[in-house]
């Protein structure tokens, strides 16, 4: 006995767009020409103010130990810190007036002292910015 064997029925393939291609007609892209990007002078503020000039501190002094603390902890100096971390005042110590407490940009916390941490060594390393 012979069998005849019957052919499958024919599949359908429907064509998906590929990464490449757009599913959109050209009515419905976006106009990029009708967005309007703000200008530099536009975007900036007052709490955007940059230094002018920096220089390098050579002798010790209670202006200076902040700046290191301010540096230590990852920032400028307190314009910065109270720009990036938004903050209206920054924690001291009532006795010295040194920096007590000061947030990280990962948000942990360094905390000071109310005596000197700037060492004679580390003078030399501390910034001193001029707006």
């Amino acid at each position: 006995m012979v069998t005849q064997e019957e052919p499958d029925p024919p599949t359908r393939v429907e064509e998906k767009p590929s990464l490449g291609e757009s599913s959109m007609s050209s009515k419905e892209a976006l106009n990029t020409e009708d967005m309007k990007m703000p200008k530099d002078s536009e975007v900036t503020t007052e709490a955007d103010i940059k230094p002018k000039s920096v220089r390098r501190a050579k002798t010790w002094s209670d202006v200076v130990e902040n700046l290191y603390r301010f540096q230590q902890a990852g920032y400028r100096d307190e314009v910065e810190y109270k720009q990036v971390k938004q903050v209206e005042q920054v924690d001291f110590w009532p006795e010295t007036g040194f920096v007590k407490k000061l947030q990280r940009r990962d948000n942990t916390f360094y905390y000071y002292n109310r005596q000197r941490e700037c060492e004679d060594k580390d003078v030399r390393k501390v910034k001193i910015y001029v707006y």
